[in-house]
């Protein structure tokens, strides 16, 4: 079974990724911080992050550079979720190592094509 780690500071988002995930077969751990995120990543070892660019502690963007840059031999795949739209965050984004940015608000069908383009479908 797959393992999806969520990152977001509203429970309600993460609520609703777990049911998303969940439905379609993943194993669901949470997520409150980017620090959180990181510490997860090496000892979870998630197939996919989905996590939010503004999280307290550590921001998302940190949070992966962190991953991108540690020696954990499965890099997972890592999609934003984020109310951010501006197209400098977006790149940024990307260009650092994100597989995929979606933007708030999202519904199952987006998040099911992104996964489906990811390959993890």
């Amino acid at each position: 079974m797959a393992k999806c780690l969520v990152a977001d500071d509203s429970k309600i988002i993460r609520m609703l990724f777990v049911k998303i995930m969940g439905n379609l077969g993943f194993e669901v751990i949470e997520a409150e911080d980017g620090e959180e995120v990181v510490e997860l990543c090496q000892l979870e070892e998630p197939d996919l992050i989905v996590m939010d660019y503004r999280l307290p502690v550590l921001d998302g963007i940190d949070a992966m550079y962190k991953i991108r840059n540690s020696r954990i031999e499965k890099q997972p795949k890592i999609m934003f979720c984020s109310s951010m739209t501006e197209e400098s965050i977006i790149r940024e984004a990307l260009d650092g190592g994100a597989d995929d940015y979606v933007m708030k608000p999202f519904d199952e069908e987006i998040i099911i094509s992104k996964l489906a383009i990811m390959e993890l479908l």
